[in-house]
């Protein structure tokens, strides 16, 4: 019975303590709940709200229609290699009562100094900058070659003007043969200056002076602009210009064949490419699709030349450049060219060849088509040279 009576007084309260705590579940008001802030997406970047104030913001002002003073200053110009040739200053239109006069010839007999061409190249530029055409400065040009008296030719064939993007930036450039003044053309010459030209917010602004053929020269001969293409097939333009130049009794044509970036030249060839009295052709005789430049000819007029033959010469695009690749003499039946393609047969260990031709020249050597005297030629010295060769065939075979 004890045991009973506690268990009912330790019961007792647990009623009252429930419906308490009912009750005060239903009085008390339950929290809000807080909300979650989410991260911002990459997508919806989060925008500052401004903060209500009293008085209102000031509006951003609107831009005017008044466009902005201009100034004098010209933008500035890359500056020219000095090699270039070309003044180095900057460049800027002319007066509008600009009125060139012809500057002093060059000395004949001297090389014009490096000074004289970059202030010529100056005067043109500043006449094809005045509001003439390219036309017209070009007459003016040519009139100033011709002025001289006892001036021979008509150097309006050298002078001439062709626009290309020739550094494919989608602009195009100038390329220019301007006329030495008071030179005229002769029977050996008829010199002009190749000078290259962008064109940057309106004006002439000269780029480089090409160098003549042979390299180095800066007068260009009887210049003529054969092609402005992509001359090598390595996807880029490249010039290539054709020049004749003679001497007392020999004449030469010559190629140049460069690019440029814009900014400076590039020569193109490893070496002079030219041949005295050629025939030349520019095509792409492998299917490579770079041009190549074959020259017949070779023979000099000088009288003390000697013997001689025409070679075949081979200009191919081989390493980065145009080189010599091939250098084939003509066929000849005179002895000593007799002779000399036997050695080179020797050289290949072509025996058939070296020993038929070394025995043409023992056995029945004909010197009557010799440009020079026979004592000069040494007719014994050749016969012997072929029996020499002959021998070694001999040897090689084992025919004792």
């Amino acid at each position: 019975m004890p045991t009973k009576a506690l268990s009912v007084r330790r019961t007792m309260w647990v009623a009252p303590l429930i419906l308490a705590l009912a009750m005060g579940c239903v009085a008390l008001p339950a929290p809000a709940p807080t909300p979650t802030v989410r991260p911002p997406t990459e997508t919806s970047p989060p925008t500052a709200t401004p903060e209500p104030t009293s008085t209102p913001t000031p509006a951003p002002p609107t831009a005017t229609a008044t466009p902005p003073p201009v100034t004098s200053t010209p933008s500035p110009q890359p500056t020219p290699p000095a090699e270039a040739l070309v003044p180095q200053g900057q460049v800027t239109r002319p007066p509008d009562d600009y009125a060139p006069t012809p500057p002093p010839p060059p000395e004949l007999g001297t090389e014009e100094s490096d000074a004289w061409v970059r202030d010529y190249v100056e005067l043109v530029t500043a006449m094809l900058n005045s509001g003439r055409s390219v036309e017209d400065v070009l007459r003016a040009l040519t009139d100033w070659s011709t002025t001289s008296e006892g001036m021979m030719g008509d150097p309006s064939s050298v002078v001439w003007a062709e626009s290309s993007d020739v550094d494919d930036d989608g602009a195009d450039e100038w390329l220019m043969s301007v006329p030495v003044p008071e030179r005229g053309c002769g029977a050996t010459w008829c010199p002009s200056y190749l000078v290259l030209f962008e064109v940057r917010e309106e004006l002439f602004v000269p780029g480089h002076v090409v160098r003549g053929s042979p390299p180095y020269e800066i007068q260009a001969q009887n210049a003529e602009l054969r092609q402005i293409d992509d001359i090598n097939a390595d996807g880029q333009t490249e010039v290539l210009l054709q020049q004749m130049w003679c001497g007392a009794h020999t004449c030469f044509t010559g190629l140049t064949v460069g690019r440029w970036d814009g900014a400076r030249w590039h020569n193109l060839a490893d070496g002079p490419i030219s041949q005295a009295y050629t025939e030349l052709t520019v095509e792409d005789s492998d299917g490579d699709g770079a041009l190549e430049f074959t020259f017949f000819g070779g023979t000099f007029g000088s009288v003390g030349a000697g013997l001689q033959r025409p070679h075949r010469l081979l200009f191919d695009w081989t390493d980065g450049a145009y080189r010599l690749v091939e250098d084939e003499p003509a066929p000849s039946d005179h002895p000593y060219y007799l002779m000399l393609d036997a050695n080179a047969a020797l050289a290949e260990r072509d025996w058939d060849r070296a020993l038929e031709l070394a025995l043409r020249v023992v056995e029945e050597p004909d010197f009557s088509d010799s440009m020079v005297p026979l004592e000069e030629v040494g007719e014994d010295r050749i016969v012997g040279y072929a029996a020499v060769e002959a021998m070694l065939v001999r040897a090689e075979r084992g025919d004792v």
